[in-house]
C-alpha cells in the first residue's frame, strides 16, 4: 500500500515538475479552409475544415472563437467524415474530442456568428478576426472565402497584417483570401463590404453612411503599403553603400593595427631578439602568465604561483604533498595574498599541505570564501600588469570606434521591419564586431610587445632545445621555464620537460630533493592537478506562469490547438 502510494505522488510530482514535456502534444496544422456565408439578417454561418497532422497520443483538438463586442457564437458543431464529435465548451473555447494516435483528422466545424454585421445606411461590412495574436498554432495553408447572400459586383475587400494583400474578388462577389502560411501569435484581420440593400432583414447597427470610410480605410492600407515600399527602398540604397563603406572602413583601421604590430616585430628581428633561453624576467611569473596568455588565468596559475615562492625562497617544499612558509614579506601583494590564504586559511601553523586543500575544498561552505580568495588574487595578478604599463592609451579612439557602432543601431530595427533580413544580418554581425573590436582592441607599447613577443618566441622554439642546451641554462632558468608551462597549461612544455627529465634522471635521488628544479619538477602535476581540482569543487556550488493580452478588431480573434 505504501509503495502504491508513494508511486502516485511521485507520478504526480513529475507532472508538477515537467508539465509542458508530460502533457504536450507534438501537431501541426497543414490546412484550413474557412468559409463564411453571410446571412440576410445580420448572421454569418461559419464551416470551417481543419487538417491535424498527430505526431503521438491525442484527445482532440481546440478552437478559440472570442466574438467582437455586439456578436455572440452560438450553434458551435463538429463533425469527421459525417460523424459527430463530442464537444465541450470552456468560455470562448470549444474542445472537440477525438482520440487517437499518429494520424492525420479532417475536423469540420460549423458554427453561427450572431450579429456578425454591420449594417449602416449604404453597406454592409463583415469586419472579422478569425484568429489573432493570442493563437498558440501556426496554420501551414489558411485560405478564408467570404460568401454573400446573393451575387454582386459591388465589393470592397481587403485585410490587415497577414491577410493585407491576399485577396481576390470572385465573379460571384465573394472574395477569397489566400493567405498561405500563418505563424502563431499573428493577427490578420478580414474586412469585406457589400451594398446593405443584400441584407434586408438585419436591424441597422447605425443609421449612417460608412461606405466612404471603408474606402478611406482601404486607400490608408495603400497609401501605407506605398510609404512602406518607398522606405524599404531608400533603406535597401542607403544599406547597398553604407554597409560596404562601413565594412571598408573598419577592415582599414583593422588593416593598420596590424601592420604596426607587425613593424614591432620585425623591429625585434632587426634587433636580434630571438630565442636563446627563457626570456628575460620583467614581471613576476604569474603576471607574465595573465599577460601573455591573453588576460586569462587558468586554474593552474594558482600551482604556479605556489611554486614560484618555492623558487624564490619564500616557501619550502616540507614533503612531496607539503610546503612550510619561510618568509611571508613579498613586496608583490599578490604573492602575499597567495601565502596568507594558503598557510593562514587553508592550512595553519606556517604549512599547507594538499590535503588540507582538499579539505577545505570539499566543504561547500568555504566554496564562497574559496572563489573570493581567487577573485582577490587575481585582481592583485593584474594590478602588477597595469602598475607595468604595457598598453598604449588608446582610450579616445576606442570610444570613437566604439560609438561609430551607434549608426548602425536605428538600422538593426529598421531592417527587420521592413524584410531586408539578410540586411539585417549582415548589419547585426558589423554591430557586434565594430563593438568587439573597441572592446578588446589594446595594443602593447613596445615594452608590452617584446615581452609577448619573446614569450611567443619560447614557447614556439622551446620544444626544440636539446639536451645539451637545456643543460647550460641555469637553474633558475629552468625553474622559470616550467612554471610558466605550468601556469599556462602548455602540454607541449609539459611533454617536452617530460622527455628532458627522463633523460636526465636515471635514478630517483631527485625526488627527495626540497630546493632546486626538481623540487618543483616532480610535485608540479600533482600540485596542478591539486589546484584545479579545487578550483572545480568551488565553482561545482555556483548558483511560471505568464499572461498575454491582444487580439483583433473589436477585441474578437481566437486559435487553434489539440489536447
Amino acid at each position: 500500500m505504501l509503495k502504491k502510494w508513494f508511486t502516485s505522488l511521485l507520478f504526480l510530482a513529475l507532472l508538477f515538475i515537467f508539465p509542458l514535456q508530460s502533457l504536450a502534444v507534438e501537431y501541426s496544422i497543414t490546412n484550413v479552409n474557412m468559409d463564411a456565408y453571410l446571412q440576410d439578417n445580420g448572421d454569418v454561418k461559419v464551416e470551417e475544415t481543419h487538417t491535424y497532422e498527430f505526431d503521438g497520443d491525442f484527445n482532440g483538438i481546440t478552437r478559440e472563437i472570442i466574438p467582437k463586442e455586439g456578436a455572440a457564437i452560438s450553434q458551435f458543431t463538429a463533425t469527421e467524415q459525417g460523424e459527430s464529435l463530442r464537444v465541450e465548451k470552456e468560455d470562448d473555447l470549444y474542445k472537440v474530442h477525438r482520440k487517437g494516435a499518429d494520424e492525420t483528422i479532417t475536423v469540420t466545424l460549423h458554427y453561427t456568428i450572431e450579429n456578425g454585421m454591420e449594417i449602416y445606411q449604404d453597406a454592409a461590412q463583415f469586419y472579422w478576426p478569425f484568429f489573432d495574436d493570442r493563437n498558440e498554432s501556426s496554420y501551414e495553408n489558411l485560405t478564408i472565402t467570404i460568401h454573400p447572400p446573393n451575387p454582386t459586383d459591388d465589393v470592397i475587400a481587403f485585410g490587415y497584417d497577414a491577410a493585407n494583400n491576399t485577396e481576390t474578388i470572385q465573379e460571384d462577389g465573394s472574395v477569397l483570401f489566400q493567405l498561405g502560411y500563418v505563424p502563431d501569435g499573428t493577427n490578420g484581420d478580414i474586412r469585406v463590404a457589400y451594398p446593405s440593400s443584400l441584407f434586408p432583414a438585419a436591424p441597422k447597427t447605425a443609421v449612417k453612411p460608412m461606405k466612404e470610410e471603408i474606402l478611406k480605410a482601404q486607400q490608408e492600407l495603400i497609401d501605407q503599403a506605398e510609404a512602406d515600399e518607398a522606405t524599404r527602398d531608400t533603406l535597401s540604397t542607403i544599406s547597398t553603400i553604407g554597409i560596404p563603406a562601413f565594412i571598408i572602413i573598419l577592415l582599414l583601421l583593422m588593416g593598420r593595427d596590424w601592420l604596426t604590430s607587425r613593424a614591432k616585430t620585425n623591429d625585434f628581428l632587426r634587433e636580434g631578439t630571438k630565442f636563446h633561453n627563457v626570456p628575460k624576467q620583467i614581471m613576476s611569473l604569474p603576471a607574465t602568465i595573465f599577460f601573455t596568455n591573453n588576460g586569462y588565468l587558468p586554474p593552474q596559475a594558482m600551482a604556479a604561483g605556489l611554486l614560484d615562492l618555492v623558487r624564490q625562497g619564500y616557501v619550502k617544499k616540507a614533503s612531496i604533498d607539503s610546503f612550510q612558509l619561510i618568509n611571508a614579506k613579498s613586496p608583490l601583494k599578490h604573492e602575499t595574498v597567495l601565502m596568507k590564504w594558503l598557510f593562514d586559511k587553508i592550512g595553519s601553523k606556517n604549512t599547507f599541505s594538499f590535503d588540507d586543500l582538499t579539505a577545505f575544498s570539499k566543504n561547500k561552505l568555504n566554496h564562497d570564501r574559496y572563489r573570493l580568495f581567487q577573485a582577490e588574487w587575481l585582481q592583485a595578478v593584474k594590478q602588477e600588469v597595469v602598475d607595468r604599463s604595457l598598453y598604449e592609451n588608446k582610450k579616445v579612439y576606442r570610444l570613437l570606434v566604439g560609438f561609430s557602432s551607434v549608426l548602425l543601431l536605428p538600422f538593426l530595427f529598421l531592417f527587420p521591419i521592413y524584410d531586408l533580413l539578410g540586411t539585417f544580418f549582415a548589419a547585426l554581425l558589423l554591430f557586434f564586431t565594430v563593438v568587439i573590436y573597441a572592446i578588446v582592441y589594446r595594443p602593447k607599447n613596445w615594452e608590452g610587445a617584446k615581452i609577448a613577443y619573446e614569450w611567443k618566441q619560447f614557447k614556439t622554439r622551446f620544444k626544440e632545445t636539446t639536451q645539451d642546451e637545456w643543460e647550460i641554462w641555469s637553474e633558475d632558468d629552468q625553474m622559470r621555464a616550467y612554471i610558466y608551462g605550468l601556469g599556462i597549461s602548455s602540454k607541449e612544455i609539459d611533454r617536452k620537460y617530460d622527455a628532458l627529465i627522463e633523460a636526465l634522471t636515471s635514478d630517483n635521488d631527485y625526488y627527495d630533493d626540497t630546493v632546486g628544479f626538481y623540487a618543483i619538477a616532480f610535485i608540479g602535476p600533482d600540485t596542478s592537478a591539486k589546484f584545479r581540482s579545487a578550483n572545480d569543487s568551488a565553482s561545482s556550488s555556483t548558483s511560471g506562469g505568464s499572461s498575454s493580452s491582444g487580439g483583433g478588431t473589436s477585441g474578437g480573434g481566437g486559435g487553434s490547438g489539440a489536447f
